[in-house]
């Protein structure tokens, strides 16, 4: 019988800028980029693409919309709104875009939306599974959706929405929940895909065939496993945490990968986030850098996250924040 354990629906809480570590790596932060929304104010965003032009786009699960704005923050628009219609959004997740589509991954709705990009519909197609949390779109135009429910990691369709097939294994007995804004897979540079399963390590590089090229796996420091106690039938997410570090998504950042993981501290302060460091290749080389945050997306050595420290000191919406990942002299 699967475990249940209720889906917990949270938004992010970012932490302060500490960014030296001891070792050899550090991630420093580089600069900021407000939103400037105009008249609209951003709800919780869920994930960040950045184009090659360097458009953002934000999808927004609490305001059921994707936010288009220019490399300096300036809203070029506002597309979705709340609904299943064609063109409406319920709780959209992850976002990417091909050519001159964006594909947004509407979980509310089970399906994906596909839109041009001066915002109008253009066409959906739905998928038959639950809790999916990314979406990613190869350069030949595959949408790759995962869900963390089924016991493949994902499954590929073309732009039609005909499906290619499904990918990979992960244990299908244990269902649990994850917070909205949460990400668990991303692409390569050269379009191999990186994929957490959450539940445990290892994380994968693999091609879109589902052929594993490299893992990535640590004993780190502060890690642990998803496991439940002997027996168990109902069991509260927050005892799981007490224990758990889930691992979000990784990312390619210069000629390594970066594994991120989160521990959530119910009734000792925020959301911690940690980064383990491994070679391509899959050797460790920095286990448990703390972080300030998940971060979305990575270009090159840079990493970008959202900042909603700004909101709540004053300012209309939240910031695109750019960190750097940086090898100390020496090393």
């Amino acid at each position: 019988m699967k475990l249940l354990i209720a889906v917990l629906i949270a938004g992010l809480t970012s932490l302060p800028d500490p960014t030296a570590f001891a070792q050899g790596f550090a991630i420093e932060k580089t600069g900021r980029i407000p939103l400037d929304l105009g008249d609209e104010f951003a709800g919780q965003i869920g994930d960040l693409y950045k184009d090659a032009e360097g458009r953002y786009y934000l999808t927004d699960w609490q305001l059921n919309a994707v936010w288009i704005c220019e490399p300096d923050g300036k809203l070029i628009r506002r597309i979705g709104r709340e609904g299943s219609a064609p063109g409406e959004l319920k709780l959209p997740g992850g976002v990417a875009v091909f050519e001159d589509n964006i594909i947004v991954l509407d979980t509310g709705n089970n399906r994906v939306m596909i839109f041009k990009m001066d915002g109008t519909y253009a066409d959906d197609f739905r998928y038959e599974f639950q809790m999916t949390s990314g979406i990613l779109v190869s350069n030949r135009g595959h949408v790759a959706v995962n869900s963390l429910w089924e016991p493949t990691l994902f499954t590929v369709y073309d732009m039609e929405g005909v499906k290619i097939g499904s990918r990979g294994k992960r244990k299908p007995d244990q269902a649990v929940g994850y917070s909205s804004g949460d990400q668990h897979f991303s692409q390569t540079p050269d379009g191999h895909i990186l994929y957490s399963t959450v539940k445990e390590y290892p994380v994968y590089r693999l091609t879109w065939d589902g052929t594993v090229l490299a893992t990535y796996e640590a004993d780190s420091p502060g890690y642990g496993p998803l496991e439940y106690p002997p027996g168990a039938q109902v069991v509260s997410i927050q005892e799981i945490y007490k224990t758990w570090t889930p691992i979000l998504r990784p990312l390619a950042v210069g000629n390594h990968v970066l594994v991120q993981r989160k521990k959530v501290n119910f009734d000792k302060g925020p959301t911690q986030y940690y980064g383990d460091l491994f070679t391509m290749d899959g050797a460790p080389v920095q286990l448990a850098m703390e972080l300030p945050m998940q971060f979305y997306a990575a270009e090159y050595d840079l990493l970008y996250g959202i900042d909603t420290t700004p909101v709540d000191e004053g300012a209309d919406n939240p910031y695109i924040v750019v960190y750097r990942l940086t090898e100390s002299a020496g090393q």
